[in-house]
C-alpha cells in the first residue's frame, strides 16, 4: 500500500512546537494545517476517517479517567496520532489502549514520519473496511429480521388455522368426556388430534405425531384431518353402522397409502380408535406411537397392548386392531413422545415406569393430568407434547 497523501492537521497550544512539527512533516512531503484548539478539529477536519490529526502529548494528558475517556472518544471519531514528548513516554501504552492510530516521538526524522503516516493509513483502511462490513451486516440483519417477522406472522396465522381444525375440548356425551392439550415446540405443531361422537353411539378418535416440526409437519396434520374426516363423513351420511362397528379397520392402511402418494417424505405415528358407548367396548390400533396407550382405573395405571409400524414408510404394511372391554370408571390416556423429555430418568424403560407412577390416580381432568407430568412448568419444550384424555366416571 502506498504512502497516504493529503493534508495533516497539527493540534497544539505551543506555537513554536507547531511550526517545528509543520516543518518536519513538510520535509516528509506532507502539507500541514496547524490549530491550537482541540475543539477546532470538528471544524477543520474534512475527512474524519482518513485525515491524520497529530495531537501533542502535553495537550492530551490521560492521567485521569475523564481525560482518558475524552481521548478515547476522539480516537473513535478521528485518525489520531500522538506526538510524544520524552517525559510522557510512561503513557505510551495508554495512548494505544485508548485507540490512537500511532505514536511518534517529537523531532522524529522523515523515515519515522512516513512510517507513522503509512500505519495511520492502514488503520484508516481497516476502519473503512470494518465500517462497510458493519453496514452490510446491519443491512443483512435488518433483512433477516424482516424475514423472521413475516415468517412469525405466517406461523401465527397457521397456528390459528390449526387451532380452528382442532375439536372442541372438552367434549361430552352422556357419562363420557374427551379432551386434549397440545403444547407445540414451535408456533406450529406436528402433533394433531381429532375426535367426534357419531350417530349418537360411537366415539371416533385419532392421535397422531408427524415426523419433524414446523410448517411442513403441520401441513401433514391438515392433510390427515381431511383424509380421516372424509371417511367419517361417508359413514355418517350412509349411516354405516357395520363399518363403524368395525372401525378403525383399514384406517391406517388408508392413511399410509395416501401419505406415500403425496411424495412429501413425511411419516407419522398414530393411535386411532372407536368406542361403542352402548357396549363400552374400545377398538383401537397403534402405529408405532410411544408411549403406548395408558388405561387408568382403581388408582392403577397400565399400558395397553398394541404395536405396529409408522404410517407413510412401508408400502405393504398392515396394522392389527386391538379390542378391550372398558370398566365402568376409567381414564384412557394418549401422550406424544415429547412427554419423555419431561421425565428425568436416563433410559426409556425407566421413563415408561415413572410415567405410570405419575398417572396412577383417580383424579383425571386434563388440567390435573398436565400438572402430573409437569407440562404446565415447561416454557420451551424441545418437542411437541400432546395429551388426549378419554374418561368416564372418574373423580374430579
Amino acid at each position: 500500500m502506498s504512502e497516504p497523501k493529503g493534508l495533516v492537521l497539527l493540534i497544539g497550544d505551543i506555537d513554536v512546537r507547531l511550526q517545528t512539527a509543520k516543518a518536519d512533516f513538510h520535509s516528509a512531503g506532507r502539507e500541514c494545517l496547524a490549530a491550537q484548539d482541540i475543539q477546532s478539529i470538528a471544524i477543520v477536519c474534512t475527512d474524519p476517517l482518513n485525515q491524520p490529526i497529530v495531537l501533542f502529548s502535553e495537550n492530551t494528558v490521560v492521567s485521569t479517567p475523564e481525560q482518558s475517556e475524552s481521548l478515547r472518544k476522539l480516537c473513535e471519531d478521528y485518525l489520531i496520532i500522538i506526538a510524544l514528548r520524552e517525559e510522557d513516554k510512561a503513557y505510551l501504552a495508554d495512548y494505544f489502549r485508548l485507540g490512537a492510530a500511532d505514536v511518534i516521538l517529537e523531532g522524529a526524522g522523515q523515515a519515522d514520519i512516513e512510517s507513522t503516516l503509512l500505519r495511520a493509513k492502514n488503520l484508516a483502511d481497516a476502519r473503512q473496511h470494518a465500517q462497510a462490513y458493519s453496514s452490510e451486516l446491519e443491512r443483512t440483519n435488518d433483512e433477516l429480521q424482516e424475514s423472521l417477522r413475516l415468517l412469525k406472522q405466517d406461523q401465527l396465522a397457521g397456528l390459528e388455522v390449526q387451532k380452528s381444525l382442532m375439536p372442541e375440548s372438552p367434549l361430552k356425551f352422556g357419562d363420557y368426556e374427551i379432551s386434549h392439550s397440545i403444547t407445540p415446540s414451535l408456533y406450529l405443531s406436528g402433533d394433531f388430534v381429532g375426535y367426534n361422537f357419531v350417530l349418537d353411539r360411537y366415539l371416533l378418535f385419532y392421535f397422531a405425531d408427524v415426523s419433524g416440526h414446523g410448517a411442513s409437519s403441520a401441513f401433514v396434520t391438515v392433510l390427515l384431518r381431511f383424509m380421516i374426516g372424509r371417511v367419517i363423513r361417508r359413514h355418517q351420511l350412509e349411516k354405516d353402522y357395520v363399518a363403524l362397528a368395525h372401525a378403525p379397520d383399514g384406517l391406517i392402511e388408508h392413511i399410509n397409502s395416501q401419505l406415500l402418494a403425496t411424495g412429501l417424505g413425511k411419516h407419522l405415528t398414530i393411535v386411532a380408535g372407536s368406542l361403542d358407548t352402548e357396549t363400552n367396548r374400545l377398538r383401537y390400533v397403534v402405529g408405532a406411537q410411544q408411549p403406548q396407550p395408558i388405561l387408568i382405573t382403581n388408582g392403577k395405571a397400565e399400558y395397553l397392548p398394541g404395536k405396529g409400524k409408522p404410517a407413510g414408510i412401508f408400502e405393504e404394511a398392515s396394522w392389527s386392531v386391538e379390542e378391550i372391554s372398558l370398566p365402568d370408571n376409567f381414564a384412557f390416556v394418549l401422550l406424544s413422545d415429547g412427554v419423555f423429555d419431561l421425565i428425568p430418568d436416563k433410559d426409556l424403560a425407566a421413563k415408561e415406569q415413572t410415567l405410570l407412577s405419575y398417572l396412577a390416580t383417580d383424579s383425571n381432568d386434563i388440567d390435573s393430568l398436565k400438572e402430573k407430568i409437569f407440562l404446565d412448568y415447561i416454557e420451551d419444550p424441545q418437542d411437541d407434547i400432546s395429551v388426549l384424555l378419554l374418561s368416564r366416571g372418574m373423580a374430579k
